[in-house]
């Protein structure tokens, strides 16, 4: 499994690497650093394939751009799909003209529904409206050849013609991994196949060249799509991951933990809160270095990092001071899991350049009450973080 590229960006390495690495040789280097850039190409190219690896939050962000354009594109086409119908007048023979006529409003109507249609925020909900959209489209071409003939011939319909192409070049407006761009853009592709072979003209120069060009926007689609991917997926995690320890930031964080809140409010779950504090972490930073109390933080932030799952979030609420947010998880549960993680954290052995270094930490924990704000849930939390140190540290208080 390839490493996730925020863990990537997260840790930028500013030190030369005959400094990063002091015991190997030149070759070795070079080998250590050209790996990790391949393993960062490799994840790359991963998230833009698939969205198989990327986090829940970014799911939600992506959904909601795809069912925003859609909804845009759906409510132009839908409002100047009947708006076309003079030049049908103009161009097509007046047996035709009725029928065109009837093809337009209804496929102007499906696309206003399409663009008023409510929806959630979901993958499947964004990716049926990018269907139906694709198909709505589709199906107005097919009517549009029944009635009037293969239109490549005559240079006047050339409109009617690209209309596929003008489905890709929307299609590359859309931020769609590369799997689901591709699956789209081939189903266009072996529907004008089909059409064109029923119509027995697919090895016509027109249809050929038709059929050249939309192999040319395929491409050009598919280049665009892995782009605005790729830097979509940079923004948001700039956005909403800390940059040292790859970890939500504090906005992000209370921004996800108050949908996953609301969501099991919904279902009349409730959940807990962990504040999680290193003990005496300054003396860290004063004895060692900044560097150290760096390679502190990942290391529990590493811990940390193992428990996330579409209910359970954690983050870097700032400083040395974690937060983590359990769904459907209450009082008893939370404190369980906070003694395994503290105790895991106990064991880490955090190596630095002058020693091995462990660290305690402190922990405090509080129930969400029905209809209790999330913001009293973590000040209540915090008191019983407070009264873990004062109580000796590396213990958790609930």
């Amino acid at each position: 499994r390839p490493l996730p590229l925020c863990q990537f960006v997260a840790y930028p390495v500013m030190m030369p690497p005959e400094e990063r690495f002091p015991d190997y040789s030149a070759w070795q280097r070079e080998s250590i650093l050209n790996a990790q850039f391949l393993k960062v190409a490799q994840s790359v190219l991963m998230d833009c394939v698939s969205s198989r690896y990327h986090s829940h939050d970014f799911d939600y962000y992506r959904s909601e751009l795809l069912i925003v354009r859609i909804r845009l594109f759906a409510a132009l086409f839908g409002l100047a799909t009947p708006v076309w119908i003079p030049i049908d007048r103009w161009l097509l023979p007046d047996e035709a003209l009725g029928s065109m006529m009837a093809l337009r409003l209804v496929t102007g109507l499906g696309l206003l529904l399409l663009a008023l249609l409510p929806a959630r925020a979901t993958l499947t909900a964004a990716r049926t409206r990018v269907f139906l959209l694709v198909a709505i489209t589709l199906l107005f071409y097919l009517g549009v050849q029944l009635l009037v003939g293969p239109t490549f011939p005559e240079s006047a319909l050339i409109g009617y013609t690209v209309l596929p192409l003008l489905l890709i070049a929307i299609l590359a407006l859309l931020p769609l991994t590369l799997a689901e761009s591709a699956f789209l853009q081939l189903l266009v592709a072996a529907w004008l196949i089909v059409l064109h072979t029923g119509f027995g003209v697919l090895l016509e120069q027109g249809v050929l060249g038709l059929l050249w060009l939309l192999l040319l926007f395929i491409g050009f689609a598919l280049m665009a799509q892995g782009i605005q991917l790729q830097l979509l997926l940079l923004i948001h995690r700039q956005a909403t991951r800390d940059n040292l320890t790859g970890l939500f930031n504090r906005g992000a964080l209370l921004r996800e933990a108050a949908k996953v809140i609301d969501r099991g409010r919904e279902q009349g779950r409730v959940y807990s809160v962990l504040m999680i504090d290193l003990d005496r972490f300054k003396q860290i930073n004063d004895t060692y270095g900044h560097l150290a109390g760096d390679n502190v933080l990942r290391a529990v932030s590493g811990v940390l990092a193992g428990e996330i799952s579409p209910g359970n979030l954690p983050g870097r609420f700032g400083g040395e001071e974690f937060l983590l947010l359990l769904a459907d998880t209450p009082l008893k549960g939370a404190r369980e899991k906070a003694e395994q993680l503290r105790l895991a954290i106990a064991d880490l052995q955090i190596r630095t350049e002058t020693a091995k270094l462990t660290v305690t930490t402190s922990i405090g924990l509080a129930e969400g009450a029905p209809g209790e704000a999330l913001e009293e849930v973590i000040q209540r939390a915090d008191q019983a973080l407070y009264a873990a140190k004062e109580k000796g540290r590396n213990m958790v208080v609930s």
